[in-house]
């Protein structure tokens, strides 16, 4: 979740190893974290995020992750899974989803995400 001035909460889950058991937890940023005038800019461009062209993408079971931002509403598919090229579709489209998920990928990378570590029967 993003906010209009830049601050955030990331909610991180996935399973734990040779387990059935879902592991969640969030973690806030403060105000400015993000680049909130350029996300918007990116979002409006685009408008309706279901829209963004994402096709099959293969990926490790264990290790495999879903990008996905929900926007005024709409869901996109998986960011990671944009189509480098495709025949038919809106190109300006294709364009900005690449740009979107360029600035997710930067985003991400700068954001100090505690590592989630296991340590006897605690995840922390």
């Amino acid at each position: 979740m993003i906010h209009k001035d830049g601050s955030a909460t990331a909610e991180i889950g996935g399973y734990g190893a040779m387990s059935d058991f879902r592991i969640e937890r969030s973690q806030d940023f403060p105000p400015g974290t993000i680049d909130t005038k350029a996300l918007l800019s990116l979002l409006t461009e685009i408008g309706d995020v279901s829209r963004i062209p994402t096709g099959p993408c293969p990926k490790s079971i264990s290790l495999g992750t879903t990008t996905k931002i929900s926007y005024a509403g709409r869901t996109s598919g998986d960011l990671q899974s944009i189509p480098q090229y495709t025949s038919g579709g809106d190109p300006a489209l294709l364009q900005a989803g690449e740009n979107l998920w360029k600035f997710v990928q930067k985003t991400e990378s700068q954001l100090p995400i505690r590592a989630m570590r296991a340590s006897s029967n605690q995840f922390g």
